[in-house]
């Protein structure tokens, strides 16, 4: 059987064999619905990258590698490593504290083509000794003018979340930062507020298990939102209310985006947007 190519492609989609290749590869120049319809005419003709020919054309290993220092959505991880199989592409994967350490033995045994960081913190030093490297790298969460990156806008998810807050009546309401190891003092040091918010869902959680600490009722005396969906926000009772993101699409952009990097050497910044508020118990 013909392997199919992406001539194949331009032709069932009634495109030009560029706007194909930038669609496959990430790269910027098509719509996101002619980037999914593509993908999707790919994957029932069986296409596939030829790996090996660009293994050996460019010296590349056809691996990308991703290191987890601690917790991630691993619906991101799931998003990379469809769209990396996809294009035929291994995934390398390491859970460890020594993040410095494994890139440094990746990039210098020549195993990973570039690499993903997907729980950056501030000031992360692992961003640092990636870009000190010259490692092709797309960053979920963080940006850097030598990276790629994909950053998730939040306003209009506050702005949803404190009108929603608003319309039942909260006029003292707070945005806090804190993790879980700081939440409870977080919370405990705003005296009057009615309604919080939270960025980390484990926080948001421990503030709810925790409620007889602060002696608040909740939702009563305290509505309590986090920007992040997790399923901690359905192990607690009452349930936590939360802005649902779809992290595996950010996964799979972030994986496109290191594609095109990898085939262009530019790096690009994408933004997306927070998609719904999901109303539970604590409001």
């Amino acid at each position: 059987m013909k392997r199919p190519t992406i001539s194949d492609i331009a032709r069932r989609a009634g495109l030009s064999k560029a706007a194909v290749s930038y669609a496959l590869n990430g790269r910027p120049g098509v719509s996101e619905e002619t980037r999914q319809r593509v993908t999707r005419i790919a994957q029932t003709l069986g296409w596939r990258p030829n790996t090996a020919a660009l293994a050996l054309s460019a010296d590349r290993a056809g691996v990308v590698g991703l290191v987890v220092a601690g917790e991630v959505p691993w619906p991101v991880v799931e998003g990379i490593e469809r769209e990396l199989a996809a294009a035929g592409v291994t995934l390398q994967l390491a859970i460890t504290a020594a993040a410095e350490e494994t890139y440094r033995d990746w990039w210098a045994s020549g195993r990973v083509d570039g690499m993903l960081l997907i729980d950056p913190r501030p000031n992360d030093p692992r961003i640092a000794a990636l870009h000190a490297l010259a490692v092709p790298t797309v960053l979920i969460g963080a940006t850097h003018p030598d990276m790629s990156s994909v950053l998730v806008d939040k306003t209009k998810a506050c702005d949803e979340v404190t009108s929603y807050l608003t319309r039942r009546g909260h006029t003292r309401i707070c945005h806090i930062a804190a993790g879980p190891d700081g939440a409870i003092a977080a919370t405990h040091a705003l005296e009057g507020i009615t309604a919080a918010i939270y960025e980390d869902p484990m926080a948001a959680a421990k503030v709810v298990a925790h409620a007889a600490v602060l002696n608040r009722r909740i939702p009563t005396d305290l509505a309590v939102v986090t920007t992040n969906d997790s399923p901690v926000c359905r192990l607690v009772c009452p349930e936590v209310t939360a802005v649902r993101h779809d992290h595996a699409a950010d996964g799979a952009l972030a994986a496109r985006l290191l594609l095109g990097q990898l085939g262009t050497g530019i790096p690009e910044q994408r933004v997306t947007s927070a998609d719904e508020l999901i109303v539970r118990g604590t409001t």
